[in-house]
């Protein structure tokens, strides 16, 4: 029988993890599971200028890295339920690959994401981590979109 005992909430550090936490605490309440928190901050190192960081920022990693550690546990006192103490990894490379070699490293049981819902051009330059982590992860994955979008009639 399949058992989710170890639940990881592959989050960003904006507002879409705020939306998307409650399910976070429903899952690990729901199957009494241990948390794990992941964070992944881009490689800097030839990749041009990254989505998401301020060009301040882009010539020390290691300050990025120790403000996703604090913010990840400012986050976690904030929004996780108080009862489960959660794990928490800041990695550093592309962030799919980062969450799935966490998934099999960690022995994960289930993945807790968010995605933007974007497509077109928007998709195309900055994909979908959360795609990705669906394609490619091993174990259950929740993927939750908090600002879904109308079916258009064809």
């Amino acid at each position: 029988m399949a058992q989710i005992e170890k639940i990881l909430f592959a989050m960003e550090l904006s507002e879409i993890s705020d939306q998307i936490v409650e399910w976070v605490n429903l899952m690990v309440q729901r199957f009494d599971a241990e948390i794990h928190v992941q964070h992944v901050v881009p490689e800097l190192r030839g990749i041009g200028v990254p989505y998401a960081v301020a060009p301040a920022n882009l010539d020390d990693q290691g300050k990025l890295i120790e403000k996703a550690e604090k913010e990840l546990s400012k986050f976690c006192n904030r929004c996780l339920d108080n009862d489960f103490t959660p794990q928490i990894q800041v990695s550093v490379g592309h962030p799919a690959e980062e969450i799935i070699k966490y998934i099999h490293s960690a022995g994960i049981s289930m993945v807790v994401i968010g995605t933007h819902g974007r497509g077109g051009l928007d998709r195309s330059i900055f994909g979908s981590v959360a795609d990705r982590v669906l394609r490619f992860s091993p174990v259950p994955v929740l993927c939750i979109n908090p600002h879904p979008k109308e079916i258009e009639s064809e």
